[in-house]
């Protein structure tokens, strides 16, 4: 049986911001889809995010032709870092800029997740949806050390400082999985803007109730808005028939 792929990605500044520091790109034939988020003064934090999706699918395509060997991801989100963090080393404009990143790569029959930072996978199958990422950020981090017990304020202070992030230093370990896929499996590849702005039962909910990934996307953005849209929101949707 040949497996179809269907795939759709939406933007939106949401209803705080003045601009969209999100970023994504996906290239179907070879199966990479990318949504990153970035951090930065002035113009450094758009800059960081369409420069690592830009990288990554030219860098991802340079060594699939090559037939580098090793996990192709990895490796190059790897490149990619190193990209951004020359970068922001070499333009005092773009000083301390860094970007998160999710990705996936699908190739015929498994999809592999990488991610760095707080953008979050999500896999829709048989009407549940798992989270398949940890954030990078100290929240994570206070909670693996058995600190429970913090106010509102003080959780969300610590799930907005990276752990990790694309660019901010000279090394970068990406979250590598793989997941063999099903028919009938989504993936949800999104930013903070919309994972801490709506539950996670309201974007199963979406997910269930839409009919495509380009309504699924809409649906979502438009959800994050209508609950304040405190941060710029991106989604990607990527389905497998």
């Amino acid at each position: 049986m040949q497996i179809r792929i269907q795939a759709s990605a939406e933007s939106h500044v949401g209803q705080v911001r003045t601009t969209n520091e999100d970023a994504f790109g996906f290239d179907l034939d070879r199966g990479l889809f990318v949504v990153c988020d970035g951090v930065g003064g002035r113009r450094a934090g758009e800059v960081a995010s369409r420069l690592a999706v830009d990288s990554l699918l030219e860098t991802f395509v340079r060594q699939t032709t090559e037939n580098i060997g090793g996990n192709l991801l990895h490796r190059a989100i790897q490149r990619v870092n190193r990209i951004l963090n020359d970068s922001s080393r070499s333009e005092p404009a773009y000083a301390g800029m860094s970007t998160t990143v999710v990705a996936a790569h699908f190739d015929g029959q498994r999809m592999t997740i990488a991610h760095v930072g707080d953008s979050r996978a999500y896999l829709m199958r048989d009407l549940s949806l798992h989270r398949l990422t940890e954030d990078h950020s100290l929240l994570v981090e206070h909670m693996r050390a058995g600190r429970r017990k913090m106010s509102e304020a003080q959780t969300a202070k610590l799930e907005g400082v990276l752990t990790q992030a694309l660019g901010a230093g000279q090394f970068v370990v990406p979250v590598v999985t793989t997941i063999r896929v099903r028919i009938g499996d989504c993936f949800l590849l999104a930013t903070d803007g919309l994972t801490r702005t709506i539950s996670h039962s309201e974007i199963q909910s979406h997910l269930i109730a839409s009919v495509s990934p380009e309504h699924a996307c809409h649906q979502l953005i438009s959800a994050a808005n209508r609950s304040g849209g405190s941060d710029n929101i991106t989604c990607m949707v990527v389905q497998i028939d």
